[in-house]
């Protein structure tokens, strides 16, 4: 039984109760329903700490054992065989491709080795998650797309879902677009800025502050989770028209954690899109001060301010008139222990077991980056 939550306003307590349609949700009906198989083998391409983090999710699931593991580096990729006790490993990932028993694999390598790595796999006849961002130029996201339209046969998940698409918040905010609580949106608004960069919360990442290798800085890092939850919002209806933009390099001194330390550190665009709606957008990480993840929706009939990652505030402000101007407070009901790797973990078994269709598709993922390639380079 879902619990429900209850929106505090001027006017007292609503209980509100909201479908719960995410991964985590659909975990509870999984025994019950029959599976394409019991269990999947995987294979994890990339054991740094994306493809561990993967490592993590998918062994609380039972429908998944992870046989192979792989990396550049042998003593990475021994370490980690040993550590989440896999039987399988090797520093060349084609060695995983040609192994018949591996259903589907994880591409959580740096995204400069993504293209030639899913190219590979679904050629291989592999389902396959690739790690956000998808490719850090056009002309790799254009193999990747291409590829995965001559494989329509196969399961193919892109990350960015993960803190976006597949939490209760954005199925709250969706829920108010759709049932026209907001009227026409016209305007989105998000400011997001951190005085900490890539490299020092993830300290092998050296590579995430070289443009080359890392396609930008916080723009790509979280850029992609912004757009999917934004657009996703407005059923990824909209399409960009114009941007103008500007970044920012060099606003701190990482040469000791970099040697390469190109990428933008704080950035932001006006876009305005082909339905009308216009778009502030901002991220920073290592600029001089710093704001929450804060996100705010206009529209005709009403407005919203959230902030949207599931360890921010659950609680959404809403604005709107009833013979005057009135706020209300939605309290999102998040189930207790979600983990929005756990649910993007489950979600992938979910499509395979065909119960679920990808959240995010990389055409929608490849339509989100071009967003991003043209406010780096307008």
């Amino acid at each position: 039984m879902l619990r429900p939550s209850h929106r505090k306003s001027r006017l007292g307590l609503l209980p509100v109760l909201y479908p719960l349609q995410s991964a985590i949700a659909r975990c509870g009906r999984i025994a019950s329903s029959r599976l394409v198989k019991s269990q999947y083998s995987l294979g994890i391409i990339g054991v740094g700490m994306y493809g561990k983090t993967f490592m993590r999710a998918l062994g609380r699931d039972p429908r998944s054992r992870i046989s192979w593991v792989c990396s550049a580096s042998s003593a990475t990729t021994e370490a980690a065989a040993r550590e989440f006790g896999v039987a399988n490993h090797t520093c060349d990932y084609r060695e995983v491709l040609r192994d018949p028993a591996v259903d589907a694999v994880v591409i959580a390598t740096p995204p400069w080795l993504h293209a030639d790595i899913f190219v590979a796999a679904v050629a291989a006849g592999k389902h396959l998650v690739v790690e956000k961002p998808l490719a850090t130029t056009p002309a790799e996201v254009a193999r990747i797309v291409d590829a995965a339209k001559a494989h329509p046969e196969l399961v193919i998940l892109e990350s960015s879902c993960r803190h976006a698409r597949l939490q209760r918040k954005f199925e709250v905010v969706r829920d108010l677009v759709r049932r026209g609580r907001l009227g026409e949106v016209y305007h989105i608004h998000h400011v997001a800025l951190e005085r900490g960069t890539f490299v020092e919360y993830n300290k092998k990442g050296a590579w995430g502050m070289n443009k080359k290798l890392a396609g930008g800085g916080p723009l790509f890092d979280w850029g992609v989770y912004d757009l999917s939850f934004h657009l996703g919002l407005l059923e990824d209806v909209p399409n960009l028209r114009s941007v103008r933009s500007f970044t920012r390099a060099g606003l701190r001194d990482l040469s000791q954690l970099a040697p390469v330390c190109d990428v933008e550190q704080h950035g932001a665009a006006w876009m305005e899109f082909d339905s009308g709606l216009t778009y502030y957008y901002e991220r920073g990480a290592g600029v001089h001060g710093e704001t929450g993840c804060e996100t705010r929706i206009h529209g005709t009939k009403g407005g919203l301010r959230l902030f949207y990652p599931t360890w921010e505030s659950p609680e959404i402000e809403r604005f709107f008139d009833d013979g005057g101007p009135r706020k209300e407070i939605i309290k999102v009901d998040t189930p207790a222990g979600a983990d929005d790797n756990a649910i993007a973990a489950a979600h992938f078994l979910d499509c395979l077991d065909g119960t679920s269709q990808p959240m995010m598709t990389v055409e929608l993922a490849a339509k989100h980056l071009d967003i991003l390639f043209r406010i780096l380079h307008a």
